[in-house]
């Protein structure tokens, strides 16, 4: 899978992981379709999200842009995600606060696309979808 053009912002969960990088929309047979979509082909953990449905019910593209961000919630999945993906979704939150959409997606796709070969690395294992390269973690190319 490469890296698209230009990022749609609708695949930027509202935790702030870039489904793109998400191993159930690389490697999945039925491709997720990101935390945002409806459909139910995504992973049920998506489906079933605390997260999304806050950020939902609080009108919100972003938990960055909430009162309350970091919440519980964030802080939980963050320590988390930065001990097995050595990934920071506060960290991404407040980038989104403080840069907007637009820096973020341009971030995210320099942070996760593969130089060899443009392919996605995955968030989760940070290995090339496309040549299998092996990271050490986002954005060592």
């Amino acid at each position: 899978m490469k890296m698209p053009e230009n990022l749609d912002p609708e695949m930027i969960a509202p935790c702030g992981i870039n489904c793109l990088g998400c191993k159930a929309h690389i490697m999945q047979k039925k491709t997720c379709p990101g935390c945002l979509s409806d459909s139910p082909t995504k992973a049920a953990s998506c489906r079933n999200c605390l997260i999304k449905t806050c950020a939902a019910e609080h009108g919100l593209k972003s938990c960055g842009e909430c009162q309350t961000f970091p919440c519980r919630l964030i802080t939980h999945i963050d320590k988390r995600y930065r001990l097995r993906y050595s990934l920071s979704l506060v960290e991404n939150g407040l980038f989104l606060k403080q840069n907007g959409m637009e820096a973020f997606l341009d971030r995210e796709k320099e942070r996760w696309t593969c130089p060899e070969c443009g392919g996605v690395i995955c968030l989760h294992n940070h290995i090339c979808s496309s040549c299998l390269k092996k990271y050490e973690t986002a954005g060592s190319g």
